[in-house]
């Protein structure tokens, strides 16, 4: 009993020592707008070509376990409350931004660009290229900004695409994909989503 009490007090410490490790990580490559965060293991910040940590801002109580993916500076920033969940990635090269207490799932996609061009010639001429070569960059690819209102819950595996706006306490179904406007309040589904009720 002794043995196994201390055995839980070993791991506690390791857990608070490990959780510090990630938020200094974290610190590194985002600007953090407060005090309390919850970045679990696994979650990830990647910047690129020219991106830096001015180019993330999270607020506070932010809980993350999923990936964050700026290039060329593309902004990123999350309000307070919010939560990005297993295997979700954003990925921005104009911006993306989310309102206080949104709430996304496991395995979402919130992307503001097509991740490659769509001229022909462009898309062979870049397979050419090394994998980390500038034609392989979304600055290359159609893009624009994403705005997440307050308080939007993203089910699991639905996809935001570029130049998206979600009013505020609307519900993205499960597996939907977002490829224009949502009001505020209602709940969109399907393949493009649309509305199926209003809240």
């Amino acid at each position: 009993m002794i043995i196994l009490s201390f055995l839980m007090k070993v791991k506690g410490l390791m857990d608070v020592l490990q959780s510090r490790l990630r938020r200094r990580r974290m610190s590194e490559r985002a600007t953090l707008l407060g005090e309390r965060y919850n970045f679990e293991r696994g979650c990830l910040i990647i910047l690129q070509d020219g991106s830096n940590k001015e180019d993330i801002e999270l607020g506070e109580y932010v809980t993350i376990y999923g990936t964050i993916s700026s290039q060329h500076n593309g902004r990123v920033k999350m309000g307070s409350y919010t939560r990005l969940g297993r295997n979700s990635i954003i990925r921005a090269v104009d911006s993306v931004v989310i309102g206080d207490y949104t709430a996304i799932a496991d395995n979402v996609v919130i992307t503001d660009n097509n991740n490659h061009p769509t001229d022909a010639k462009f898309r062979r001429k870049m397979k050419e290229d090394t994998l980390g070569g500038d034609m392989r960059l979304w600055k290359h690819s159609p893009h624009a900004p994403i705005v997440i209102g307050e308080n939007v819950w993203v089910g699991e595996y639905a996809r935001i695409q570029k130049g998206v706006t979600i009013g505020d306490n609307s519900i993205i179904a499960a597996g939907a994909i977002v490829t224009k406007d949502v009001p505020a309040n209602v709940i969109v589904a399907g393949i493009p989503a649309k509305v199926i009720k209003s809240l």
